[in-house]
């Protein structure tokens, strides 16, 4: 468990910068596509989001060790214990994500509970005039999929819920207080969602955000998504009724009733017309120019603040080098030597003897963290370093605490 905790928290460090670089690679290129439509934009945006999903996730993958490599596992372990290339608390940066991300997938679910427990249920049928009206557009707009259109008393603007089933939620104010040709305007804006199928699509970029909860870059860009699919469902609805007009006056009396009616909060993971601050979008409409790219002061913020952060997790979790005694064999206290060893088969045939000279290191506990043979015939040096390995020593004391140490062990072969 050990092992597999600490590469998924060296992948985490690793998604720190990778993440970063995409960010800034996602910046430049919606820059460079700035006059491309919105669908261009949102398509690169997505998969962008996706990449930075998908990249840590390689690295993970890629970094599996395979069924041959118990020897690196066992590497990792020594490396983590004598705090050479391993923090020794990655293990706790990996269960610390993995708590991060259970708790944004908890919050997800809930969401989602909560619109139909709030939302769907106490809602209502929409009047028949209007739901015939509502058919009329899916039909032109190739809406394929039944909809369900509802009213209901807490949304301050249309909402669409659900993917295979979606269901249109219309506030009760809307239809009392907005033109009809307008209204019938905002309706194919959350068309637009439902012929996209951008419910699911805001499920994926949720779940994106539970697993990359921990990186700025990933929020900015998230939040850059859902603009981006908001302004292609802007110029879906605006083609569809003629007019843009006509959908501007329902976004600017959508944002009259927030401001005067008492409305709940927006509700998470949900698709609305009016979600977010309606003003840009409404000028846009109007003025048709480059895509608006947030500033790379902002992104290069965010990014400083993501390696900094990593920067300093990583110092705090790095452990200060510890000095090694260089110890003659004769200052070393041996706490247990097991049993002479074989002779070695094939050097005993060969009648090879000789004197193995073996470089041990020990940790505070005197336990042999490494072993090597420096000298003597290669035939002998592997049944050395075994042996070597298998030994036990006191703890060597250095300043009154127990230090690692270094020293020489000669083991002599000789045949009887």
């Amino acid at each position: 468990m050990i092992p597999f905790l600490t590469r998924l928290g060296l992948v985490l460090f690793h998604a720190l910068w990778e993440v970063s670089l995409l960010g800034l690679a996602a910046w430049g290129g919606l820059l460079l596509l700035r006059r491309r439509s919105a669908r261009t934009l949102y398509g690169f945006a997505c998969a962008m989001l996706g990449a930075m999903v998908a990249v840590p996730a390689a690295t993970f993958l890629f970094s599996a060790p395979g069924e041959p490599s118990r020897a690196l596992e066992g590497a990792v372990r020594v490396l983590a214990r004598e705090g050479q290339g391993v923090p020794a608390a990655t293990p706790w940066l990996a269960l610390a994500w993995i708590l991060g991300a259970l708790l944004m997938t908890l919050r997800l679910g809930g969401g989602l509970w909560w619109l139909d427990r709030a939302y769907v249920r106490p809602s209502v049928p929409a009047p028949e005039a209007w739901r015939a009206a509502a058919a009329r557009l899916a039909s032109r707009m190739g809406v394929r999929r039944p909809l369900d259109l509802r009213v209901t008393e807490k949304a301050d603007s249309p909402l669409v819920i659900g993917w295979r089933r979606p269901v249109l939620l219309v506030p009760a104010a809307a239809f009392l207080n907005l033109d009809p040709a307008a209204l019938e305007a905002v309706l194919a804006h959350e068309l637009a969602h439902v012929r996209r199928g951008d419910y699911l699509a805001n499920l994926l970029q949720s779940a994106a955000e539970a697993l990359l909860f921990f990186h700025p870059a990933a929020w900015w860009l998230s939040g850059h998504v859902r603009e981006l699919r908001e302004h292609c469902c802007d110029d879906a609805a605006a083609a569809v009724c003629g007019d843009p007009f006509l959908l501007a006056q329902g976004l600017s009396s959508l944002e009259r009733l927030r401001r005067t009616l008492p409305f709940e909060s927006e509700p998470p993971f949900a698709l609305g017309a009016a979600k977010g601050n309606l003003m840009p979008r409404i000028t846009r409409l109007f003025t048709p120019r480059d895509a608006s790219v947030p500033s790379l002061r902002g992104l290069a913020l965010l990014l400083g603040a993501a390696v900094l952060a990593g920067a300093a997790v990583l110092a705090c979790q790095t452990p200060r080098t510890r000095p090694v005694a260089d110890l003659d064999f004769s200052q070393v206290k041996v706490a247990h030597q097991p049993g002479a060893p074989a002779y070695p088969p094939l050097a005993k045939i060969a009648r090879i003897q000789g004197t193995v000279e073996v470089r041990v290191t020990v940790d505070e506990q005197g336990v042999p963290v490494a072993v090597e043979a420096v000298s003597g015939p290669e035939e002998l040096r592997s049944t050395a370093i075994d042996y070597a390995g298998a030994w036990k020593f006191a703890p060597v004391v250095r300043g009154g605490r127990a230090v690692k140490a270094r020293f020489t062990i000669t083991m002599p072969f000789r045949l009887r």
